[in-house]
């Protein structure tokens, strides 16, 4: 895996369009009569990033998809495009009804946290269990994301996204002891952003988005993933971690599991089986 981060690579030909009310969503779905996961990635590596677990997860169906704005999806002809946590929540669950799957479990890494805390809360109903990150609010002052917005939206500006623009992007997020990280990510850049949106998604997340305010709605039960390293690259500390104690008071059924050494949102990519083994886990707890 390490080796060859392609190996298990999901081709956007492999995936479909679906239509829903107000877009038209990529997914990819493995089907069969596995429990379904829906699996939200971040809005740089987007689904791409779950490629990394699928051999550690092959008896689920896995269905991940790219929200409307990134890769192929997009707001139906004629339809006023909106790009907020709860529009994509509703493009989430509206996915779920074309697939006819009444309910399903989710994993969430990076900006994906966002759209999974605001699914789970606004359609308790549709959500078994959701694993994620701790993705809550731009403004959280430990990842300093208005800053890191300020670097990527110039790259954007200057260079786009795709070749040397995809290259720079890339190397934003220091994830470190991976020497083919660069490569693949710049990849998904590619495929997941678009100029023309990025302001809206990506720039959208990192400035304005702020799901607190659903989560006491949230019944469902919930496992944060994290890394045990900070975004300066020390070691996390959970009681200084503003938007962990958020969690922890707003939700009552709250489990946390720290893989030490790893990047605090890119753990995935780092440690995707000891990651897929700590979410299976708990998966396998939930009726």
């Amino acid at each position: 895996m390490r080796s060859d981060p392609f190996k298990h690579r999901s081709r956007l030909e492999d995936g479909r369009i679906i239509n829903t009310e107000n877009a038209e969503i990529w997914i990819h779905d493995t089907g069969g009569a596995g429990e379904p996961v829906f699996l939200l990635g971040g809005f740089t590596a987007g689904h791409f990033v779950f490629d990394l677990i699928r051999p550690f997860m092959q008896d689920y169906r896995l269905i991940t998809w790219e929200p409307r704005g990134l890769g192929l999806s997009r707001a139906n002809a004629g339809i006023d495009s909106e790009f907020n946590a709860d529009v994509w929540a509703t493009d989430a669950a509206e996915v779920l009804d074309v697939l006819g799957i009444d309910r399903a479990k989710l994993w969430a890494t990076g900006f994906g946290s966002y759209i999974a805390f605001a699914l789970a809360a606004k359609y308790p109903e549709k959500v078994s269990a959701l694993a994620t990150y701790t993705d809550v609010w731009a403004g959280d002052e430990t990842k300093v994301y208005e800053r890191i917005w300020a670097v990527y939206s110039a790259i954007v500006d200057n260079f786009g996204t795709e070749g040397f623009g995809a290259r720079v992007l890339a190397n934003v997020f220091d994830v470190s002891g991976l020497p083919w990280f660069g490569d693949w990510e710049a990849r998904n850049i590619e495929q997941v952003l678009r100029p023309e949106t990025v302001n809206d998604t990506v720039g959208y997340c990192c400035t304005r988005a702020d799901v607190r305010c659903h989560l006491p709605n949230i019944t469902s039960p919930v496992l944060i993933v994290q890394g045990g390293l900070s975004w300066d690259g020390e070691a996390v500390e959970d009681t200084s971690d503003p938007a962990l104690s958020l969690l922890r008071e707003t939700i009552s059924e709250l489990d946390v599991v720290t893989i030490a050494g790893a990047h605090p949102a890119y753990v995935l990519v780092q440690q995707p089986e000891a990651c897929a083994t700590a979410v299976r886990a708990f998966f396998e707890r939930i009726i």
